[in-house]
């Protein structure tokens, strides 16, 4: 037993990994500001939550408190576990990007560390700091128990979820670092796909309830899905919001299998048993190969010929044949450069096919009249134009945050990753000028960029096509002004289909602008995703609640407002009838709403395009200084 104990305090506590980096990482002044900047986005929250609950004025009575702290206490928890899906791998990649650097992770394996050491030692080093912010949050919980209305218990699920959600992304990214793929590529993409999940996953459990309250009777409450278990937000909605989305009671399930009862009846354990397991087989897996890997042996022996068509040849070999050069190499590198491996081919490639297909597969079903019949925010609906909607909002939405997020991580890391391996300095020797490297880099990424762009184009192509040929199957009913007006439309007007690529190409122009912008100031990667992240995202956020109020209440000028929100723009296009303020007029026509919104859209296209270049001018200008500052040359 003695034994025993003494070998699992090496495994964790005693660690050699886990005191080295702890002790290191915890006398870093990054480290202090990261978990000061995540206390204050949760403190953020908190506010505009407090701010958005109304009745909490001087005769606010205590079961408005109590109402309020609720709704803050759901809102911080929600915000606590998103930020903790895109912190805690950026956590990861710094951590790991740094021990490749310092080549410390191939020293590690000549030390007579076990394989499992190695492994778990990695992991509980990384997440001791993401678990600190986590516990960083604690006393703004405390706080929030003032207001009454919420639980202990639901303090310590809601800690629950966000650790075991750190636990399973920290254990993907050991994974990724073991098979020697855990570097920033790897980790920005496995970010991208956690939002992704997060968004798709949550968008069709949300249609998956619309769909069944339309056939519940009325006053019921709705069961979890299938999906509830598989996604964090879900499990903590479906813990805390037991009025309206609970889980189903034992009896209910009684007559299903063990393990399928389970799944439905207890969400929140079944979430737990199945983040807990994946990474205990993914370090499992990783602990098997760490020291295979580092020996330089293939995870699987394949043939010379399908590792160079999956681009996976040794570092060393020469195997592609000779490229022409664009006038601007610059541009061209960023162009043609990045995602040129086996997986960014099948990420990218993956991501337009499935989008594309999606369109074709969303308009089939609703011309099959097999999509739900849903109630639309107007009325009731007489076909399924409020759940075809629905989707393809969904589906733009989701769309515009990868491609959102991939334009800041690449553009974000353009310089900075150019400046750590020395290629900056190689570069200012060359010919090449401040305007040209600044400008190029623009041109090049827009251009890598371009791909993803066109699937949300395409997307809206396929579904406006589609609404001219269907016929009679494409008209829908709207009520607008409560139920006193009927107006009967197209499922989407065809110059929607205009709107979208105006809005994309110069909004994901701006994104790469501040991102690069950023990664010029910033000395590593890291340093400049954080701040190009807070500034979209802060962009996004308050254009998002200006341009909504706008274009709901203001006509005419209010859709020029809201075309340079992004988000709040793509809800718009996909239904302008019931969302544009007089967008019909009395008489039943939509004539001068669709020219308006077709001039507010060119006429934000202009404005983003003014912003870039003045944005770029004055980064061209500070060039020279910037950099020479950052590489200790200045005075």
């Amino acid at each position: 037993m003695q034994t025993f104990a003494r070998w699992l305090w090496y495994l964790m506590p005693a660690n050699p990994i886990v005191v080295r980096i702890v002790q290191g990482g915890s006398r870093r002044m990054r480290d202090l500001w990261v978990r000061m900047g995540y206390v204050g986005a949760l403190i953020i929250l908190v506010l505009f939550g407090l701010l958005s609950v109304e009745g909490l004025g001087s005769s606010a009575t205590l079961t408005d408190l109590a109402k309020a702290g609720t709704r803050v206490f759901a809102i911080v928890a929600y915000g606590q576990v998103i930020l903790v899906c895109l912190l805690a791998p950026l956590f990861m990649a710094g951590a790991i990007q740094h021990e490749r650097q310092g080549e410390t992770f191939d020293i590690l394996l000549t030390t007579p560390l076990t394989n499992l050491q190695i492994v778990l030692g990695t992991l509980l080093s990384r997440l001791f700091f993401v678990l600190t912010l986590l516990l960083s949050g604690l006393p703004l919980f405390a706080v929030l128990l003032i207001f009454g209305g919420v639980p202990v218990a639901s303090i310590f699920v809601a800690f629950a979820v966000a650790a075991l959600t750190a636990t399973f992304v920290g254990s993907i990214a050991v994974t990724l670092s073991v098979l020697r793929a855990g570097g920033r590529k790897a980790v920005f993409v496995f970010i991208i796909v956690i939002a992704a999940y997060l968004v798709a996953v949550y968008g069709a459990d949300k249609m998956m309830r619309l769909s069944n309250k339309a056939s519940a009777p009325v006053g019921s409450v709705l069961p979890t899905t299938v999906l509830t278990p598989l996604h964090p937000l879900l499990v903590l909605e479906a813990s805390f919001n037991s009025t309206d989305y609970r889980p189903p009671a034992a009896e209910e399930v009684a007559d299903r299998a063990g393990l399928v009862a389970f799944y439905h009846s207890r969400p929140l354990a079944a979430f737990t048993a199945i983040t807990l397991l994946s990474s205990m087989l993914m370090l499992l897996f990783s602990a098997t190969q760490v020291r295979r890997l580092g020996q330089g042996m293939p995870m699987l022996p394949l043939p010379q010929k399908l590792r160079n068509f999956l681009r996976l040849s040794a570092p060393g070999e020469r195997t592609r044949t000779a490229r022409h050069v664009w006038n601007s190499p610059i541009a061209w590198r960023e162009a043609n450069a990045r995602g040129n491996r086996f997986l960014g081919i099948l990420a990218r490639w993956g991501f337009i096919i499935l989008g594309i297909a999606a369109a074709f597969v969303l308009a089939l079903l609703h011309f099959n009249q097999k999509l739900p019949r849903i109630a639309g925010p107007t009325g009731p609906s007489a076909d399924q134009a409020a759940a075809f909607r629905f989707i393809l909002l969904a589906l733009l939405l989701l769309e515009l945050s990868v491609i959102v997020i991939v334009a800041l991580y690449m553009s974000a890391g353009c310089v900075s990753k150019e400046r750590e391996d020395g290629t900056l300095d190689l570069l200012l020797t060359t010919p090449v000028t401040p305007q040209q490297y600044v400008w190029g880099k623009l041109r090049g990424l827009v251009s890598f960029l371009s791909a993803l762009i066109a699937v949300p184009v395409v997307t809206m192509v396929v579904v406006c096509v589609y609404s001219i040929i269907a016929g009679d199957r494409a008209k829908v009913t709207h009520y607008v002004g409560g139920m006193n007006q009927r107006y009967d439309g197209p499922l989407l007007y065809p110059e929607m289909m205009l709107l979208v690529p105006l809005l994309l190409v110069p909004f994901v122009a701006m994104c790469v602008t501040v991102g690069m912008t950023w990664s010029i100031k910033a000395k590593s990667v890291v340093g400049a995703v954080v701040p190009s992240i807070s500034i979209i995202g802060t962009v996004m956020l308050v254009l998002g609640f200006c341009g909504m109020n706008a274009v709901e209440n203001i006509p005419a000028v209010g859709a020029v407002i809201n075309a340079f929100s992004p988000v709040t723009q793509l809800i718009v296009i996909v239904n302008p009838v019931e969302n544009v303020a007089d967008f019909v007029s009395p008489n039943n026509t939509v004539t001068t709403g669709r020219i308006t919104l077709f001039i507010g859209g060119l006429l934000a296209a202009l404005g983003y395009g003014i912003m870039v270049y003045v944005y770029l001018t004055a980064t061209v200008k500070g060039f020279d200084q910037t950099v020479r500052k950052l590489t200790g040359t200045a005075s």
